[in-house]
């Protein structure tokens, strides 16, 4: 197959596909001897066309494939090599991985084994549609990139993933009231209560609040790796003052369990399940679990939708609305990258160059 020509036009085109801009007109390249055929100036009829030749043309490859006794690479097997070669080297948070983990699931389940170059867009678009809207895209966005790195192996002729339409995602999920909080916190136990706090001052995401850990305090600053930006800049680098609103907070974490982790519990059963270092740790979905649990017993949201209902992330977007409210920069305190912050490009930096930020809100209004 011939380098495809740099022209923006044939962004998007099927392999052999190629758009000629003097005449308006798109053309196709057989692979087997390179002649070339018109295909006219419907830019749809010529994609519908060049995907059946594609196809037809990998048939061909398989019989080949047949008599010299080669198996077909199924979906599912593809997937593997997904996992274990392509993956990896991006060093994805795990719960990025854990989401990539359900979506495979998902795959192998409707289309694991199907041989990858017979998976038409048809197939895709039939195991999309059922799925939600954030779901179908996110299945979607993993699929395209499977499909990219299959065709740069010569397992497929082009992508049936990025060749169908993402659904449009309308957010339902509302914010949380100052008071619909302040009733969720008194429901809640004493270390969802500080989880809340920490998350209302400091506005982190649910993962990094419940990674904090006692040592991470010292010299009078709270530091911070937000696990999902730590790899890009110094943005998800951060050193938070130790002001006395985070101190009260920081203060009330300490109790008569012994834990390395601020956020902590005593399980009903001491034991060390998989994924935890310590027995005392909180995972995201026991959290969430938890925090439903009380927002549905404080009842502060009587007259939303279950899908209306905020849950633990939404603290997030009511501590930056509460900084702001205040005149103060949360921005720089979510870690969100701005211009004026000096980047860790290297993973490996000699010297990482923490963000240093203050977490001065004061939540008393909520905590009590």
């Amino acid at each position: 197959m011939v380098p495809r020509p740099r022209n923006k036009a044939n962004r998007g085109l099927p392999p052999n596909l190629y758009f000629d801009s003097r005449r308006g007109t798109y053309r196709f390249r057989r692979p087997t001897d390179g002649k070339w055929f018109q295909f006219g100036r419907d830019r749809g009829a010529a994609i519908d066309a060049a995907h059946q030749l594609n196809a037809t043309f990998m048939q061909g490859t398989d019989l080949v494939a047949t008599v010299l006794g080669e198996e077909k690479v199924t979906l599912s097997d593809f997937l593997g090599t997904y996992e274990k070669d392509i993956l990896p080297p991006r060093e994805l948070a795990k719960a990025t991985l854990d989401l990539y983990g359900v979506r495979f699931k998902q795959i192998r389940a409707t289309l694991g084994v199907r041989a990858i170059d017979e998976i038409t867009i048809k197939m895709i678009a039939d195991f999309l549609e059922p799925l939600t809207p954030r779901a179908s895209n996110q299945a979607r966005a993993i699929l395209a990139d499977v499909f990219t790195h299959a065709a740069a192996r010569g397992l497929v002729p082009d992508n049936p993933a990025a060749n169908t339409i993402p659904k449009i995602e309308k957010k339902t999920r509302k914010r949380h009231t100052l008071e619909g909080l302040k009733l969720i916190r008194r429901r809640a136990p004493h270390w969802l209560q500080n989880a809340i706090d920490l998350a209302l001052i400091t506005a982190q995401r649910r993962g990094d609040i419940l990674n904090m850990k006692f040592e991470d305090v010292k010299d009078g600053y709270l530091y911070v790796v937000q696990s999902k930006t730590e790899k890009a800049s110094d943005a998800g680098w951060l050193k938070i003052k130790v002001t006395p609103q985070l101190a009260a907070v920081l203060a009330r974490c300490r109790d008569d369990v012994l834990s390395p982790y601020l956020i902590h519990r005593r399980p009903e059963r001491k034991k060390k399940r998989e994924g935890k270092d310590h027995w005392t740790k909180v995972d995201e979905r026991f959290l969430t679990r938890a925090f439903k649990d009380a927002r549905d017993e404080a009842g502060c949201y009587k007259s939303w939708k279950e899908e209306e209902m905020p849950g633990f992330h939404e603290i997030r977007a009511l501590s930056l609305h509460l900084y702001k409210r205040a005149g103060k920069d949360g921005q720089k305190i979510a870690g969100h990258a701005s211009g004026d912050m000096t980047r860790n490009y290297q993973k490996d930096h000699a010297e990482v160059v923490w963000s240093e930020v203050e977490a001065d809100l004061d939540i008393a209004e909520i905590a009590g």
